[in-house]
C-alpha cells in the first residue's frame, strides 16, 4: 500500500502508514534508566570499537566487553503475535552475545524501545559486527530485522588519530 505524506499530515498518520521497521540500533558501553522514564546512553560507539593496547601484538583475544544496544523500533500494528525474542551479535560469522527472553509488544501505533546490557561479551578479534533481532511466536520466527550495522572492532595504536569529525547543532 502506497501512504503520501504530505506537510499538513501528522505524525500519527506517518505511524499509520509505515512498516514496523528499525528507527535507530546503538551500541554503547553502559545504558541507564533514569528517574522519568528517561534513557542514558553512555559511551556511544560510531563506526569503531578499538581495544585499547600499547601494540597490536599486546592484544590477549578473546577481549572481554561491557557493550549496551539501544534498539528503537516504529511499530505500525502489524507485527503478529510474539512472545519472545532473539538478539544476536556476530563477530568473524561466531555469535559473541546472544540475549533472548520473553517480550509481548502492544499491537498499536507507536515507537517501541529496548536496551540491553551485556557485561561479558567475548570479542574473538578484529572484524565487523554483525546483528540480528528476531521476534518469536511459540518458537517460530515471525520477523527478523537486520540493521545496516558497520561497526568494526580494531586495535588502537598508539599514534592513532583521533575519533572522526563531529558535527554540533546548537
Amino acid at each position: 500500500m502506497a501512504c503520501t505524506i504530505s506537510p499538513a499530515r501528522s505524525i500519527r498518520a506517518f505511524y499509520e502508514c509505515t512498516a514496523m521497521k528499525l528507527i535507530d540500533f546503538i551500541v554503547c558501553d553502559d545504558i541507564r534508566q533514569e528517574v522519568g522514564g528517561k534513557v542514558t546512553l553512555v559511551g556511544v560507539y560510531e563506526d569503531r570499537i578499538m581495544i585499547n593496547a600499547p601494540s597490536p601484538d599486546a592484544v590477549r583475544w578473546p577481549v572481554q566487553l561491557r557493550l549496551g544496544f539501544f534498539i528503537r523500533l516504529l511499530n505500525d500494528g502489524s507485527l503478529p503475535d510474539v512472545d519472545g525474542f532473539d538478539l544476536r551479535i556476530h563477530c568473524n560469522g561466531k555469535i559473541i552475545c546472544r540475549l533472548s527472553g520473553p517480550i509481548a509488544i502492544p499491537p498499536r501505533h507507536g515507537l517501541i524501545n529496548l536496551f540491553f546490557v551485556n557485561s561479558s561479551v567475548r570479542v574473538p578479534g578484529k572484524g565487523p559486527l554483525d546483528v540480528a533481532l528476531i521476534f518469536k511466536h511459540a518458537g517460530t520466527v515471525v520477523r527478523e530485522i537486520r540493521p545496516d550495522l558497520s561497526i568494526q572492532v580494531g586495535v588502537a595504536s598508539p599514534a592513532a588519530s583521533g575519533p572522526p569529525p563531529q558535527v554540533t547543532r546548537h
